[in-house]
């Protein structure tokens, strides 16, 4: 469902436009696009890319080789939960973010956001399946006409 609610956003403009998509999308991270990345973070991808064509053409052979990795595992062992997805999520653009040519380090954060906003309290359980999954108080519902008592928020 995601996915097509993705595609129908982005595809209109992509159709229209592709240009800009490709600009940004494939083009500044592989450090091939009109602008170039001001931080020179010593990352894998930018150190090979660093060496000339041939690191470049290897920095971006094991980009698509680590997204084609991730995507198999999603295929092969598909997340149970929401903490497990957002690890596979995480791991998936550590990959992209270190093998990119035009990576830095800030974008790290992205990933270690994702893996512990996962993990708050409060949120879905991460041992409860993605699909089909309803969610439930821990307490019982208190009717509308009760009162409220110590502990309810």
């Amino acid at each position: 469902m995601a996915v097509a609610g993705t595609v129908l956003l982005v595809l209109p403009s992509a159709l229209l436009f592709p240009g800009p998509l490709v600009q940004q999308v494939f083009a500044f991270p592989t450090g091939r696009g009109p602008w170039q990345t001001p931080a020179a973070s010593p990352l894998p991808g930018r150190l090979l890319a660093d060496l000339g064509p041939a690191g470049w053409y290897a920095a971006v052979a094991l980009l698509l080789a680590g997204g084609l990795a991730v995507a198999v595992s999603l295929v092969v062992r598909p997340p149970y939960g929401l903490v497990s997805a957002a690890d596979r999520l995480a791991a998936g653009l550590c990959v992209a973010f270190l093998l990119a040519p035009a990576g830095r380090f800030g974008y790290l954060a992205l990933p270690v956001t994702l893996a512990v906003l996962a993990r708050l309290p409060g949120g879905a359980r991460g041992g409860e399946p993605l699909r089909g999954r309803v969610v439930r108080s821990s307490r019982p519902a208190r009717p509308a006409h009760a009162p409220a008592v110590r502990g309810d928020r």
